[in-house]
């Protein structure tokens, strides 16, 4: 039976891997595919540094001065942000800055026909992706969520999640377990209700899979799924004319939160033992079907 092993690496190169089994679910072969295709295409893995809350590499000031640093660089070339983030902390700059990202990137491939892009570096566009992930990277400190991301910013993203994956869909975060990521550009219903966003420019729910994954080192109680799911309801309820208005029934599969489990970590090391061993690691090296 496959299987799905991470490797982390370090500056000694030294190596560390976590094997996964995979969960029996009829998503499972669809990510497995995406996976395989970026494999085959030597695409690489786009933010091999993403571990979050893990060790001391992703530390608030690191994050907040790559985060202006990329602000500068994007208006060195066409100024659209012309703000500075004080401190990781503050969600309404970070939820500003992702609205300007947003309008000005365009949902999913929109950048490529965009005339913001043409005649630019190829840096501009990078640079202004990554601003992207450094906010989210912000909110993720913020959280104090321990966790991997496996991204492949490359590979095509147009496969879309059917009313039989939906149902697949949780809001409970196993430790060790690998999920789906989700891949829209935009914000999904449970990034505003965390975030509190009063900036973003519309509601970009999971409509979107690809071989992007996450895994969770830490994990949610029954009781923060019920509060989750709560708050959720409520935002649909209170908001179902601007819902209607993005074109979602509040009542559309679409709308539904969570995500997907696909597989759980194989060991015999306690979760404290896990954690102690990654926080010795500080790149992603690879994730392999085996």
């Amino acid at each position: 039976m496959e299987k799905i092993v991470l490797t982390l690496s370090n500056d000694q190169q030294q190596e560390f891997d976590l094997s996964f089994n995979l969960m029996d679910n009829s998503f499972v072969p669809k990510w497995i595919s995406c996976l395989k295709e970026a494999k085959a295409k030597g695409y690489p893995i786009s933010e091999p540094w993403a571990m979050y809350n893990l060790n001391k590499n992703l530390n608030p000031e690191f994050v907040k001065d790559e985060l202006n640093r990329l602000i500068k660089a994007v208006d060195s070339v066409e100024p659209l942000f012309n703000v500075q983030l004080d401190s990781v902390k503050n969600q309404d700059m970070l939820n500003k800055i992702h609205a300007i990202f947003e309008v000005n990137h365009g949902k999913l491939d929109e950048w490529k026909t965009k005339a913001l892009f043409k005649d630019k570096p190829k840096s501009f566009r990078q640079n202004l992706s990554e601003i992207n992930q450094f906010v989210h990277a912000c909110e993720t400190i913020n959280s104090g969520t321990k966790k991997i991301r496996v991204v492949y910013f490359d590979l095509p993203k147009y496969k879309k999640f059917t009313d039989d994956d939906y149902k697949l869909f949780t809001n409970k975060r196993n430790f060790g377990s690998l999920y789906h990521l989700y891949c829209d550009v935009g914000k999904n219903l449970e990034s505003l209700i965390v975030d509190n966003d009063d900036h973003h420019e519309d509601v970009v729910p999971n409509i979107h899979y690809s071989a992007d994954s996450v895994i969770y080192f830490s994990e949610n109680s029954d009781e923060d799924v019920k509060e989750i799911e709560e708050k959720i309801q409520k935002y649909k309820t209170e908001n179902e004319y601007y819902l209607h208005s993005q074109g979602y029934d509040i009542n559309s599969t679409q709308l539904t939160t969570g995500k997907i489990e696909i597989a759980k970590l194989d060991t015999n090391m306690s979760n404290n033992e896990i954690l102690d061993k990654i926080a010795g690691y500080n790149k992603i090296k690879s994730l392999d079907v085996v």
